[in-house]
């Protein structure tokens, strides 16, 4: 096919070629689905044409990568598809896939060496997966897919692959019900004010118990939720849901303030943030101090923006926490306008510090300069007094970790506020 014959997608002319090549001899053959990254952002940056054109070089570039008897068609906007008769071995579909990626890297390097395009590709070979051209096809959009969500360039398609594609999806289903029944569950675990040796607050975190998956991460929750487009719905329930909880608090609990975390995307999402600003004006009081913990690399990303969407919660009296701080691209100059009240220090920094003078340094740095800004310092993953006594030394404001009491639920948590008492050794 000529590059001409490619600024219009068509599915259908992909499934006759895969029907030909299957009818036309014995010879065994692999489809390589390509999609050439979002050439949206070379849209926005630099218009329509220098898109197109970028594109077009793409096309170019994989009709190079063509022999004689091989076939490109363009399917979507940014996929193509490519049939490479004989080609069917582990390292011959190997070679190809790497070649692909060699030539799309490229035509975006000589276009902007700065632009971060990566091409994926989704590889099903014929007759080992099936003699349905629709179906060779369809296994080809399966390897795209994880192709895509685990970040990898090119994927082979294997039955493996397909069985979690149908568990995922039934994993899916599951979420999407408990979300809509409310049936997740939120765990405390303590913060610790250094100066008065007693709880201040408590992270609400998310947990879920599926009778048919057992135990599902949070990290799994959250990104099954988001590719469902339901974080809106989840956020709600999170944030209702830890309020509501909090008031029930015995004893010392009354005066803990809360946090609770939001979601990289959530932060894009204005509606959620308003949702967020008025369930804390519904359910919220003026005796409990209630916090956002945004993550780091969460805030860096398009910070202006996002700067300004903290600020809406802010004004509505919602303190902001920088969550998983020094693990991102950490920038001294972002806390100049960051609406922030508290950074919290990863726990990958706390649990080297003793044995790391790097680490020690570097955890003694961030305290001061937090300090220097007005926010206040939360040591995240503390497990043993000998911690306690460096980050007192050090001055830090709040400790967190198994050695006060791992993350409960909403029962048990009440139980540990009725019968608090200080540990041994945190005094």
């Amino acid at each position: 096919m000529q590059a001409r014959d490619l600024n219009k997608a068509d599915p259908l002319a992909l499934e006759q070629e895969v029907e030909r090549l299957m009818k036309a001899s014995d010879t065994p053959f692999s489809l390589l689905m390509v999609d050439v990254g979002d050439t949206g952002q070379i849209f926005v940056r630099s218009g329509l044409d220098a898109s197109r054109k970028v594109l077009l070089n793409i096309a170019k570039s994989l009709q190079s990568f063509c022999r004689a008897q091989d076939r490109l068609c363009r399917i979507g906007d940014d996929v193509f598809c490519i049939l490479l008769p004989g080609v069917h071995k582990k390292g011959q579909i190997t070679l190809a896939a790497e070649k692909i990626v060699r030539l799309h890297s490229d035509v975006i390097q000589k276009f902007d060496p700065l632009l971060h395009s990566m091409v994926r590709i989704g590889i099903v070979s014929f007759p080992q997966y099936g003699n349905d051209p629709a179906s060779l096809i369809h296994k080809a959009g399966i390897a795209l897919d994880s192709a895509k969500k685990t970040g990898s360039p090119y994927v082979p398609y294997s039955s493996a692959l397909a069985q979690a594609l149908i568990d995922q999806w039934h994993l899916k289903q599951d979420l999407a019900d408990a979300i809509a029944d409310k049936a997740l569950e939120l765990y405390y675990q303590p913060k610790f004010d250094m100066a008065s040796r007693r709880p201040c607050g408590a992270e609400a975190l998310l947990r879920w118990t599926s009778q048919k998956h057992g135990q599902v991460s949070p990290e799994i929750i959250v990104s099954l939720a988001a590719e469902m487009g339901l974080m809106h719905e989840l956020s709600g329930f999170v944030f209702t849901t830890s309020l509501l909880q909090a008031a029930e608090w015995p004893g010392i609990g009354k005066q803990l303030g809360l946090s609770v975390n939001l979601e990289a995307t959530s932060l894009q999402q204005e509606e959620t943030l308003d949702m967020v600003a008025k369930i804390f004006s519904i359910w919220g009081n003026s005796e409990r101090e209630l916090t956002v913990e945004i993550t780091e690399g969460a805030l860096v990303a398009d910070s202006d923006s996002n700067f300004e969407r903290l600020k809406k919660l802010r004004s509505a009296g919602i303190g902001i926490s920088i969550d998983d701080f020094g693990t991102g691209y950490s920038s001294l100059s972002y806390f100049r306008t960051i609406p922030a009240t508290e950074l919290k220090i990863d726990r990958s920094f706390i649990a080297n510090m003793l044995e790391s003078d790097q680490d020690r340094h570097l955890v003694e740095a961030i305290i001061w300069l937090a300090h220097r800004f007005g926010l206040t310092v939360v040591a995240e993953g503390v497990q043993n007094t000998a911690e306690i006594n460096l980050l007192t030394e050090f001055k830090c404001d709040v400790f967190q970790g198994y050695y006060f009491s791992e993350a409960l639920p909403q029962e048990e948590f009440c139980l540990w506020l009725s019968r608090y008492k200080t540990p041994e050794g945190f005094l």
